[in-house]
């Protein structure tokens, strides 16, 4: 009998839940709350986070690793504190978000061309009357 009919899945996800449930168990018995609400944590509900973001930082590999820098939290909170990467210049969305480089009002400008069409501005007058 094979270890997939043994385990009744993959060998690399049975290994992977057991580190959960490991883990999840080290966090319970250390009395281990969500680092940013302060919750309870539950088996379905905790995350592994770095404090600090270590994508696009300096160092990402030692910040990726440094264990000072790991916390535990709700996958909601963990998801909801992510950080967000700004808009780049000569997009909608940076033009949206306050930008108006020459670039961003290009990118806003040939938006409308594509969407704004006079057929469009046309059906536009003929419903609303503006």
């Amino acid at each position: 009998m094979s270890k997939n009919e043994q385990l009744g899945m993959n060998p690399s996800t049975a290994s992977g839940r057991l580190l959960k449930d490991l883990l999840f168990d080290f966090v319970q018995k250390a009395g281990i709350k969500c680092y940013h609400c302060d919750g309870e944590l539950t088996r379905d509900t905790f995350s592994i986070e770095h404090k600090t973001p270590w994508l696009h930082s300096e160092d990402p590999k030692r910040l990726f690793f440094d264990l000072e820098n790991i916390s535990y939290s709700h996958l909601a909170c963990n998801f909801g504190a992510r950080r967000h990467e700004p808009a780049r210049c000569g997009s909608v969305t940076s033009y949206d978000n306050g930008c108006r480089c020459d670039l961003c009002i290009e990118a806003k400008s040939l938006n409308r061309k594509k969407y704004y069409t006079p057929e469009r501005r046309r059906q536009q007058y003929e419903k609303y009357g503006t």
